[in-house]
């Protein structure tokens, strides 16, 4: 069985056009911002891997910026963005999705008695 303390959970770390150092992380708020946006969590990635959608960029990015500004917007992110990075922010951001997602669905997950 699967525990939901197993489940890795790795910083990914980025700078953006400010300057300040940020870090990606996709929670379960982030996710369903994505699905709210776009059906599905699959459905923003393939727009910004089969389409190269800077719409979906820039809201991916703004999902997994929201555990540490809930009010940043998308716009403001996109404003971060430096057109020149988009290769190193696309892997950041492929990387803090693998992080933060399990490799094997948590089917029945519990939490571990302390």
């Amino acid at each position: 069985m699967a525990y939901v303390a197993d489940v890795k959970n790795r910083v990914v770390k980025i700078t953006l056009n400010d300057g300040k150092e940020r870090t990606i992380r996709f929670t379960l708020n982030a996710l369903a911002e994505l699905e709210d946006k776009f059906g599905s969590v699959q459905a923003a990635f393939d727009k910004l891997e089969k389409e190269k959608s800077m719409i979906a960029l820039r809201t991916i990015l703004w999902a997994g910026l929201l555990h540490e500004n809930p009010d940043i917007t998308e716009h403001e992110v996109g404003d971060l963005i430096d057109l020149g990075y988009m290769a190193q922010l696309m892997e950041s951001i492929g990387t803090a999705l693998d992080n933060d997602l399990p490799k094997e669905p948590v089917v029945g997950a519990t939490i571990p008695n302390e």
